[in-house]
């Protein structure tokens, strides 16, 4: 039988092997129950790096629906201006 202190620092090392096989959705959740568990401090920097890596880069999507958005603004000048001519 494992002891309690062991079980955190079995998620992070699943956490790891998942980010490494790019389910990052399980990484995320396994270094949370981790951190959760109350694991050293060396482990606990090691989880919260991994939430670091993961997080979603919200600037990023956000200039990406600016240039969809003109991109079909384009598109719908290009459409009105041949129905025109």
């Amino acid at each position: 039988m494992k002891s309690s202190n062991s079980e955190p620092v079995d998620a992070l090392r699943r956490a790891q092997l998942a980010l490494t096989t790019g389910d990052v959705v399980s990484a995320r959740r396994l270094a949370k129950e981790a951190l959760a568990a109350g694991t050293p401090e060396k482990d606990a920097a090691e989880a919260r790096d991994i939430l670091a890596r993961t997080d979603v880069a919200w600037p990023l999507l956000a200039y990406g629906a600016v240039a969809a958005l003109c991109f079909l603004l384009l598109v719908l000048v290009a459409v009105l201006r041949s129905g025109h001519t």
